[in-house]
C-alpha cells in the first residue's frame, strides 16, 4: 500500500468549490456588516451635529446659522462642487463647531464619492472627488419668511424661523441636518451642492443606506433633529415622481416644516 503524501487534482477541486460557495454565502453578509457599520459611524456623526447645535444656538442668542452657510460660505470657488474642493477649506459658521473634521462626512457617502462622485450636475472634471462633508441643513431654518432664500411660504405667510425658540412644530419632528445623494434621481432637479436642504419640493433626503439589491435610490438616510435626536429617514420621493402618498402636505420632504399648523 502506497503513502499518500498530497490531494488528488479532484479532491483539490473539490476543497476549492467548497471555498467558492462558502465566499459566495458569507461576502454578501460581510458587506451588510461593514454597511450597517458605516451607518452607525454616520448616526455618530449626527449626534455630535446635534450637541454642537446646543453650543452654537448658546452662543449666538438661540438663533440658527442661514444654512446655505452653515458649513462653508458659497463666496469663492464653484458652488457644486464645493463638498468636494479641497482648495477651499470650509469656512462656514457652524464648522467650527464640530469636533473633529471626520465628524461631517459620513463613510458610506465617502466611498460612493468614488464611483458616483463625477456624475453629479455641474462638476468640473478638473476638480478630484474627495468629499470633505456630506449633511446638509434644513433650510427652514436661519430664515425667516422675508429673508433672502427662504423657503416656500403658504398662503397665510408662514415659512421658517431664525431662531429655535420660535419652532412651533415639536422639535422632534423637525430635522436639524441630513445626508443628501449627489446624483440626480427621476423627479430630484438639485443634489448636494451647497449646504442647504430645501425641503419644500426643491431638495430631498438622500437613499444610500440600507440599500435594496444594490438600487442606490432605495434606501434610506439618517437625520439628526432639532431635539438633538437621530433617525432613520425615507425620502418621500418615489421612483414615480407622480405618487405623493408619503410626501408632507403632498410636496414636501417629511420633518422640514417647522409650524404646528399645516402648510395651507
Amino acid at each position: 500500500m502506497r503513502d499518500r503524501k498530497g490531494f488528488t487534482l479532484i479532491e483539490l477541486l473539490v476543497v476549492i468549490a467548497i471555498i467558492a460557495v462558502l465566499m459566495a454565502v458569507l461576502m454578501p453578509a460581510l458587506q451588510r456588516v461593514k454597511e450597517q457599520a458605516r451607518e452607525i459611524t454616520c448616526r455618530a456623526n449626527l449626534r455630535q451635529y446635534g450637541i454642537a447645535q446646543v453650543a452654537y444656538l448658546d452662543d449666538n442668542d438661540d438663533r440658527y446659522p442661514m444654512a446655505s452657510d452653515a458649513l462653508c460660505k458659497h463666496s469663492v470657488g464653484s458652488k457644486t462642487c464645493r463638498w468636494h474642493d479641497l482648495r477651499y477649506p470650509a469656512d462656514g459658521v457652524f464648522w467650527p463647531y464640530m469636533p473633529e473634521e471626520k465628524v461631517n462626512l459620513c463613510p458610506s457617502f465617502k466611498i460612493l464619492a468614488k464611483s458616483e462622485g463625477q456624475r453629479h450636475p455641474g462638476h468640473d472634471p478638473s476638480i478630484p472627488v474627495v468629499p470633505y462633508y456630506s449633511y446638509s441643513m434644513n433650510n427652514y431654518l436661519g430664515t425667516g419668511p422675508t429673508d433672502p432664500w427662504h423657503s416656500r411660504t403658504d398662503s397665510n405667510g408662514r415659512g421658517g424661523f431664525r431662531k429655535r425658540s420660535e419652532i412651533t412644530r415639536s422639535k422632534s419632528e423637525v430635522f436639524f441636518f441630513a445626508g443628501e445623494n449627489m446624483w440626480l434621481r427621476p423627479g430630484c432637479n438639485w443634489v448636494l451642492n451647497d449646504n442647504a436642504l430645501c425641503p419644500d419640493g426643491t431638495d430631498w433626503f438622500g437613499t444610500f443606506h440600507s440599500t435594496p439589491s444594490g438600487d442606490l435610490n432605495g434606501g434610506t438616510i439618517n437625520a439628526v433633529f432639532v431635539d438633538a435626536h437621530v433617525q432613520e429617514v425615507r425620502s418621500a420621493l418615489k421612483k414615480d415622481p407622480t405618487d405623493t402618498s408619503e410626501m408632507e402636505f403632498g410636496m414636501f420632504e417629511k420633518f422640514g416644516w417647522p409650524n404646528k399648523q399645516p402648510f395651507q
